[in-house]
């Protein structure tokens, strides 16, 4: 009788832990990475993902960092090694970078404060449909 019912009980928690992710992380890896925008720091200002578009990379300006997310724990530290930083072409650093290994593979990043993207980025924008 008690080994029936200790089998029942684990056969239980098992199907619960599975169907629900129990774990010591509070979820999954990309639960996490969906609620953690991408982003870059670069001289002092944020940089955030707005998506797919093709630019042209110009000369390489430095290397933007990309800050672990605070939902890992470790809030302002690096997430990952610093990618190479490059001009857009017909756009000022201020406002938005390219980021990849190399200029002829790079997404871009807008400094912007996520409401409206500024006009010259736009224009990239609407170029590339």
């Amino acid at each position: 009788m008690v080994v029936k019912y200790c089998v029942r009980t684990l056969m239980v928690a098992l199907l619960v832990c599975g169907g629900t992710a129990c774990g010591s992380d509070g979820g999954t890896s990309t639960q996490k990475s969906s609620t953690c925008a991408r982003f870059f720091t670069f001289e002092g200002r944020q940089y955030r993902d707005v998506g797919d578009f093709p630019v042209e990379a110009g000369r390489r300006v430095g290397t933007a960092v990309q800050p672990a997310c605070d939902l890992h724990g470790a809030d302002g530290e690096k997430r990952g090694p610093g990618q190479a930083a490059y001009e857009v072409e017909g756009v000022s650093a201020d406002v938005a970078i390219a980021v990849g290994d190399d200029p002829g593979d790079v997404e871009i990043f807008v400094s912007y404060d996520g409401t409206e993207l500024p006009p010259e980025v736009r224009r990239l924008e609407d170029a590339a449909r």
